[in-house]
C-alpha cells in the first residue's frame, strides 16, 4: 500500500494541479465560446515537440519546450487580431482550421521518423501516470506564475470574456489581452502536453466547465463546481488506471464522460422537479 502511495503522489498531484488550472481556464473559453483554442493550442504544442522529435532534440529538455512554446505563441498572436481582421467568419472556424492544419503538419513531419506513430499517439494519449518530482516542480512553477498574473488582473479578464462579443475591435486594448490569455494558457499547455495528452487537456478544460455551466449562471461559481468536480474525477480515473492497467489518458477521458452523463441526467431531473 505504501508503494502504491509513493508510486501515485506526483501523478495525483500534477492531476489536482491541472484539474484546477484548466477548469479556471474552462470558463472563460466556455463564456467567450472558443471551445476549440485549448485543442488548437495544444496541437500546435504538440507539434513543436514533434519537429523536436524529428530534429532529434531530447524531449522534456529546454529545447524542445522552447520549439513548443514558439508555436504557442505564434498561435497566441495569430488568435488574438485575427478576430478583428476577419469578421465575416466566426473565430471558431478559424481556430479549427488551425487545430487540423497542425495536426496535419505533424503527422507530415513525423511520417518517416522511426516510431513516429508512437510519438504521435503519446502525445495524444499522455502519459500523466509516470509524472515525476521533477516534472511536477516544473509545472507547479508555470502554474504559480499563470495564477499570479491572472489573480491581479482577474476582474479584467472576467469583465473581458462576459462582454466578449461586444469588444469593437484592433483600436481598443482587447487583442492585447487576448494575446496575454491565450499566451497563459498555452504555457500551462507547454509544460502539460508531454504528460497529460491533447485529449485529456482538452477534456480537463471543457467538461468541467460544462458541467458548472449546467447548474450555476455565475463564472465563479462554475470555476469552483468545474473545479472540485475535475479533482474528483481525474484522481478517481487515474487511480483506475493505475489499478487496472489501462492507457491513463483514455480511462480519465472516459471518466469524465461518465460525469458529464450524470451531470446532463442530475440537471434534467432538478428541471422536472422545478415544474
Amino acid at each position: 500500500m505504501s508503494e502504491f502511495f509513493t508510486f501515485m503522489a506526483a501523478p495525483a498531484i500534477a492531476c489536482i494541479i491541472l484539474a484546477v488550472a484548466f477548469s479556471y481556464f474552462g470558463v472563460h473559453v466556455l463564456k467567450r465560446e472558443i471551445v476549440f483554442v485549448d485543442l488548437s493550442l495544444a496541437q500546435l504544442a504538440a507539434l513543436g515537440t514533434t519537429v523536436a522529435y524529428v530534429m532529434e532534440i531530447e524531449l522534456d529538455t529546454g529545447g524542445s519546450q522552447a520549439l513548443s512554446l514558439a508555436f504557442v505563441m505564434a498561435g497566441a498572436i495569430f488568435f488574438a487580431y485575427i478576430r478583428f481582421l476577419q469578421t465575416r467568419v466566426p473565430h471558431e472556424a478559424i481556430i479549427g482550421i488551425v487545430y487540423v492544419v497542425g495536426a496535419s503538419l505533424a503527422i507530415l513531419i513525423v511520417n518517416r521518423a522511426p516510431h513516429g506513430a508512437e510519438h504521435l499517439k503519446n502525445l495524444l494519449d499522455g502519459s500523466i501516470l509516470w509524472t515525476n518530482w521533477k516534472g511536477l516542480l516544473q509545472l507547479t512553477v508555470v502554474v504559480a506564475l499563470v495564477s499570479l498574473v491572472h489573480w491581479r488582473f482577474r476582474d479584467r479578464f472576467f469583465e473581458l470574456s462576459r462582454e466578449y462579443k461586444n469588444a469593437k475591435g484592433p483600436g481598443n486594448s482587447q487583442p492585447l489581452w487576448d494575446f496575454v490569455f491565450y499566451l497563459s494558457l498555452g504555457l500551462v499547455i507547454v509544460s502539460s502536453v508531454r504528460t497529460a495528452g491533447v485529449f485529456l487537456i482538452f477534456t480537463l478544460l471543457i467538461v468541467p466547465a460544462v458541467c458548472g455551466a449546467l447548474f450555476f449562471d455565475s463564472m465563479t461559481r462554475q470555476f469552483a463546481a468545474g473545479a472540485v468536480l475535475s479533482v474528483l474525477v481525474s484522481v478517481s480515473g487515474l487511480i483506475v488506471s493505475y489499478l487496472f492497467d489501462q492507457p491513463t489518458g483514455a480511462v480519465v477521458v472516459s471518466c469524465f464522460g461518465l460525469a458529464f452523463l450524470a451531470a446532463l441526467i442530475v440537471r434534467r431531473f432538478m428541471a422536472f422537479g422545478n415544474r
